[in-house]
């Protein structure tokens, strides 16, 4: 790997290609093709809403400066609210396609993120190396969601932490699946994006043990067995409230599907 820098002092990765199975090279593929719609999805990223996401991430990590690693950071979003709260962040994912947006977004606001491409059930950071991990949105797309979890304790010093933020999109209701179909055709019309291509294709499902999301129950199982104390979960409803407000009639319902974060303390025995 090679870094560069870039204008405004953001530091991007560069990396040959990574060596992924089956799996992951097919979901490495939609996300590719996903990034270029992923920021357009209508009620998300306002005002209100990121500076919530700010207070919400603020909460879990503490407000001393940390050393952070955004673990599958897509575009950036999460890595930009917390370069915004003064952190070092450095943001790793598999999909280039994410990754150039995020750079992209990074440059435009002159954040310091170092961003580079990675598995993120197998890291190439040495242990203990950062203050904490953050997740969004990414252990429902793990081939080993549990190894992957166990992986980012292992980067974290004692004491740090691991804050996870996913939630379950399967649609249910018959509200929830009009609005999700007038979701996608919105998508299409105004910027091309493929409606059939909201899933994993069926290899792909068949391979994941959450492919349609994650509870979190499940989470916390994951994170207990991973070896984390003081564990704590909050429902992120607050966040699907803050959208709806900015979503036209007919849309919404199509993002209504549950989010939550759960994080705790990485306890290491020496």
């Amino acid at each position: 790997m090679r870094d560069k820098k870039g204008h405004n002092g953001v530091t991007m990765t560069e990396s040959g290609k990574l060596e992924l199975d089956r799996t992951k090279e097919g979901v490495k593929k939609y996300w590719d093709y996903g990034s270029k719609f992923y920021d357009t999805a209508p009620g998300n990223g306002g005002v209100e809403e990121s500076q919530m996401w700010r207070e919400l991430l603020s909460g879990a990590i503490g407000p001393s400066h940390k050393n952070i690693l955004d673990v599958g950071s897509g575009t950036g979003i999460i890595a930009m609210y917390l370069a915004e709260l003064g952190h070092s962040v450095t943001a790793v994912d598999f999909s280039e396609g994410m990754m150039d947006v995020a750079r992209k977004k990074a440059l435009a606001k002159g954040a310091n993120i170092r961003f580079m491409e990675m598995d993120v059930e197998n890291l190439s950071f040495e242990d203990d190396t950062f203050d904490c991990v953050t997740a969004r949105y990414v252990l429902w797309t793990m081939s080993h969601p549990e190894k992957a979890v166990k992986e980012w304790v292992r980067v974290v010093k004692p004491g740090g932490k691991i804050v996870i933020i996913d939630g379950k999109w399967i649609t249910k209701g018959l509200l929830p699946l009009i609005s999700s179909v007038n979701y996608h055709i919105y998508r299409f019309i105004k910027y091309g994006k493929n409606p059939f291509t909201y899933d994993y294709k069926k290899g792909i499902n068949v391979s994941l043990p959450n492919p349609h999301g994650v509870d979190k129950e499940q989470v916390v199982e994951y994170v207990s067995k991973a070896g984390l104390a003081d564990i704590a979960v909050t429902d992120l409803k607050i966040i699907r409230d803050i959208q709806r407000k900015q979503l036209p009639w007919y849309l919404k319902y199509a993002n209504d599907h549950p989010i939550f974060m759960v994080h705790g303390i990485a306890v290491k025995n020496r």
